[in-house]
């Protein structure tokens, strides 16, 4: 385990910012690799891994925002037919599966 303190420069957090603190506790090797990342990049370690977990926390958010679509290959191409409406199906339910299955086909291909 390696534990590092360090003076604190007198803009640890700017004005107007406030965060909560944590801890984070690494082997020696992993925190030397981490040191490595932060100079390549021209930052504190803190700075690095607050920039990482931002990072991976939009990312998180953005891949919960994303609808993946299997599709056969044979049907990639089909062009989607009208929806068929299910028995004892009510007009408003059968109204928002339309809406959605409109919204999803408007949805433009990835590639």
């Amino acid at each position: 385990m390696v534990t590092r303190q360090r003076k604190p420069p007198d803009r640890a957090v700017p004005a107007g910012r406030t965060g909560a603190k944590i801890t984070l506790r690494l082997d020696e090797a992993t925190f030397r690799r981490l040191q490595s990342l932060a100079e390549a990049e021209n930052c504190t370690t803190t700075n690095y891994v607050e920039a990482a977990v931002l990072r991976d926390l939009a990312a998180k958010a953005q891949a919960a925002r994303v609808i993946s679509v299997l599709v056969p290959p044979d049907a990639a191409a089909a062009v989607p037919g009208t929806l068929v409406r299910t028995e004892g199906e009510s007009a408003e339910r059968y109204a928002e599966r339309t809406a959605l299955m409109d919204r999803l086909f408007d949805i433009p291909d990835a590639d």
